[in-house]
């Protein structure tokens, strides 16, 4: 039996923080054995764990009781509090898994100390105080070398590079030759990327110049975002990394086709940057990446490539971010109703359409007039009886969805665009409960901000599901291993737990 047990209670059920705000609870000790204290401390860090070598910081220790003697039988409760960090925030990836902890622990000298430690999940709050005003510049997460092991690190890589002169000097005139034969054809090229920090969701600006000095054609011209982990193991020559793209998609900037000599090739694009949690990290033994690539693909020739490193960081740390979030679609003009000062023999005047003429508009087309009504002669329109309102559509199984979303496998974004393509309907679905907390997300829907977080997992499958349930409904009754039916809407996919995040439908009079 150990000395003493130990627990730690969270002020929040859901130990859900962000940034900036104050974690609190207490920890409780009950003492099994008389023992000899130096004291009861509390220990708040960060580490990651998964394939490489754990990184991470102790940020802060916290006495709660200082020396002294512990009875057999004795139960004692310590308040505790401290500011949650600004980062980095809670991260589970592939390779790289990067928690937050606390650590109680009692001090027993020449013994082994007894010891609790529990996580919370931090999320992106406050800006940390040196996140810079503009984002052309990227930010240094190590301090440069001292200018001696700079010269040291010099002089290694020149003992190493003097026998592999004759390996390296071929390929360096290769990459030469092809920078000149690009150079010949497109001449001087600029790309211009006025955001080197960026916002998941967010649009991302990029300009590209140059005054081609031949005409050639293009198969076309693309931007690639890839996102990457790397995490590195052991050390030495037992040192092995792994690498994880948690994001590779391509952006087609430009179609094939003609570029002509002399004519100023003057463009300026924006790419959607991917949804995503993970977030640029600069440790030791882990790295996460992101890169974008722009290419100008010229068939029978060498590319012309310019690779950009950018650093994604939460929405929430850019005063200036303009992510899109999804909005209610605007009503069609055409399908308005006259102005109520209409007279009742006038017809509205129909909107005019900005976009090109030949393009098909959005609402209703008005069929031309038979060709033997004159030109003068206003065709009679028949007053069409209104239509009955459309039933809601019948709820549909959550199977089918639970089925598509393990075909996508562990694609984050093939599992974003499943959920969004269901979001318009309303699922059943039997629910078997973990677990049952107050709804404590300040970015939910204020009819859900005080109701109850249930998650758990689709009866009968392994996935996994937290439904938000409005403000007045009672879940004090539910428990662990309750089977919960429920008529949801899912609402968006939680990539940091693999699980789909849904909000239980409200009755009409809600």
């Amino acid at each position: 039996m150990s000395r003493c047990d130990i627990t730690i209670e969270f002020d929040r059920a859901n130990r859900t923080y962000l940034g900036g705000e104050t974690v609190s609870g207490e920890v409780h000790v009950m003492v099994n054995k008389d023992t000899t204290s130096d004291g009861i401390v509390l220990e708040n860090m960060w580490k990651t764990h998964g394939y490489g070598n754990s990184d991470g910081a102790n940020l802060e220790l916290q006495e709660l009781a200082k020396r002294t003697q512990l009875k057999a039988g004795q139960e004692m409760s310590f308040p505790f509090s401290f500011t949650a960090a600004l980062g980095p925030t809670t991260y589970h990836g592939h390779h790289i898994n990067l928690d937050h902890y606390v650590t109680a622990y009692i001090d027993v000298p020449w013994a082994l100390d007894p010891k609790v430690t529990e996580d919370y999940l931090l999320l992106p709050g406050e800006p940390p105080p040196d996140m810079p005003d503009k984002r052309d510049e990227l930010i240094v997460f190590t301090p440069e070398p001292a200018a001696w092991r700079r010269t040291l690190l010099y002089t290694f890589l020149g003992c190493i590079a003097l026998p592999l002169a004759p390996i390296i000097l071929p390929v360096l005139g290769v990459i030469w030759i092809r920078k000149k034969m690009v150079a010949r054809r497109l001449g001087g090229i600029e790309l211009t990327t006025p955001h080197l920090l960026v916002a998941p969701g967010e649009d991302w600006p990029l300009e590209l110049k140059f005054t081609p000095k031949k005409s050639f054609r293009i198969n076309g011209i693309q931007a690639e975002i890839l996102g990457r982990e790397a995490a590195t193991a052991g050390s030495g020559t037992t040192k092995t990394t792994k690498t994880h793209k948690v994001h590779d998609g391509v952006d087609k900037l430009e179609p094939e086709g003609q570029i002509s000599a002399g004519e100023s090739f003057d463009r300026k694009y924006t790419i959607p940057f991917p949804e995503t949690n993970a977030y640029s990290l600069e440790e030791e033994d882990n790295k996460i990446t992101w890169t974008v690539k722009v290419r100008i693909d010229i068939p029978w020739f060498p590319d012309w490539t310019e690779k950009k490193t950018v650093q994604v960081f939460p929405a929430e740390f850019f005063k200036d971010a303009a992510v899109k979030t999804p909005a209610a679609a605007d009503p069609d003009p055409a399908r308005l109703e006259a102005p109520a000062d209409n007279a009742a023999g006038e017809q509205p005047v129909a909107p005019a359409i900005a976009q090109d003429p030949s393009a098909a508009a959005p609402g209703p087309i008005t069929p031309e007039a038979p060709p033997e009504i004159a030109a003068n002669e206003q065709p009679v329109v028949p007053t069409a009886e209104p239509a009955p309102a459309a039933a809601p559509p019948p709820p549909s199984s959550i199977q089918s969805l639970v089925e598509e979303l393990s075909a996508a496998g562990g694609m984050g974004d093939d599992r974003n665009e499943i959920i969004q393509s269901w979001s318009n309907r309303e699922l059943d679905v039997v629910v078997k409960i973990d677990r049952t907390s107050s709804t404590f997300s300040s970015d939910a829907d204020e009819r859900y901000r005080n109701g109850w977080t249930i998650t758990g997992t689709v009866a009968d499958t392994e996935q996994a599901i937290e439904v938000l349930v409005p403000e007045g409904r009672s879940a004090d009754d539910l428990s662990r291993g309750d089977r919960w039916p429920a008529r949801i809407v899912v609402s968006k996919w939680d990539s940091l737990y693999n699980r789909i995040s849904a909000l239980e439908v409200l009755h009409r009079d809600e």
